[in-house]
């Protein structure tokens, strides 16, 4: 896999990482240790990955909005070693890809080189690399200077690899991956909009509610892994906060001042600063469990 910043950066970014694999190889032929590979999922045909936004969609609006790059926010490098069951592996690959989305989206060249390394030793030992990515990099380097053009490659890569990674019984694989990948993204989003919590960055952080429950439909299929169970348990605990938030009773100013606005399938939501609060307390709890 070529290290050129453009092009590895949107394989793992736009699509979580998730969707950069898939050799065709067995775990066996790939060289994998046993307890390294993610186990063998249920037989599960209607989970639909691609309803999740990926980071890079959301960091774009987050820099957008005006919020600047903040690496204490981010899982350290150094952690790795920690990861050494498949759960932890897969949970954490899509933390760090994650991660690396941040810093590819705010130019932090050395920072993105240390999490691609990162994001590069978990796909390799889980048993997800080879040559879908190769095939999707070939596209984007052909499309590195459009940008609209990169995102549909990468939405239409999203949806190939989750049909990919199904057909090769690894639905699992990348539901964890999709997991961890969303709750760093909260992690960063809620922690930047909580030290500015009237700026637009508390509208991302309300336009999770539609995200988090299809994580947490798609988690149900498997609950049968204590683990997962432990995870789901945690996400509806999480989710609670995002049930209670409510529409918007008026757009004017008094309102403004109350609460932050997400607009999100012709609703806009009320995110209190209290349940702004909330959310981060949750979503840090979480993320430390996981991120060990």
């Amino acid at each position: 896999m070529k290290k050129t910043i453009q092009t590895i950066s949107f394989v793992v970014a736009c699509i979580s990482f998730a969707a950069c694999g898939g050799s065709g190889k067995s775990n066996t032929e790939a060289g994998q240790d046993s307890t390294a590979v993610a186990p063998k999922p249920d037989s599960v045909k209607d989970v639909v990955l691609y309803n999740i936004p990926s980071p890079l969609e959301t960091f774009t609006i987050l820099k957008m909005s005006g919020s600047q790059f903040d690496k204490a926010l981010l899982n350290p490098v150094d952690k790795l070693p920690k990861y050494a069951s498949s759960f932890s592996k897969s949970v954490n690959l899509g933390v760090y890809s994650a991660d690396l989305s941040f810093c590819f989206m705010y130019k932090q060249n050395q920072d993105f080189n240390n999490y691609l390394k990162n994001v590069n030793e978990l796909t390799t030992a889980l048993g997800i690399d080879g040559s879908y990515g190769q095939e999707i990099t070939k596209r984007l380097q052909a499309n590195a200077g459009n940008m609209d053009s990169l995102m549909v490659i990468a939405s239409e890569a999203s949806v190939n690899a989750d049909l990919y990674l199904k057909e090769n019984q690894r639905t699992n694989t990348t539901v964890l991956i999709a997991v961890g990948s969303w709750i760093e993204g909260m992690h960063i989003i809620a922690s930047l909009a909580d030290k500015k919590p009237e700026s637009a960055v508390s509208e991302l952080v309300a336009e999770q509610k539609i995200p988090m429950k299809n994580l947490i439909k798609m988690l149900a299929n498997f609950e049968s892994d204590p683990e997962v169970a432990d995870l789901s348990k945690d996400l509806k605990d999480l989710n609670t906060v995002f049930e209670s938030l409510q529409p918007a009773k008026s757009n004017g100013p008094a309102a403004q001042n109350k609460a932050m606005k997400s607009v999100g399938n012709n609703t806009t939501l009320e995110l209190t600063k209290d349940q702004l609060k909330t959310i981060l307390a949750k979503v840090e709890t979480l993320r430390n469990k996981l991120t060990l």
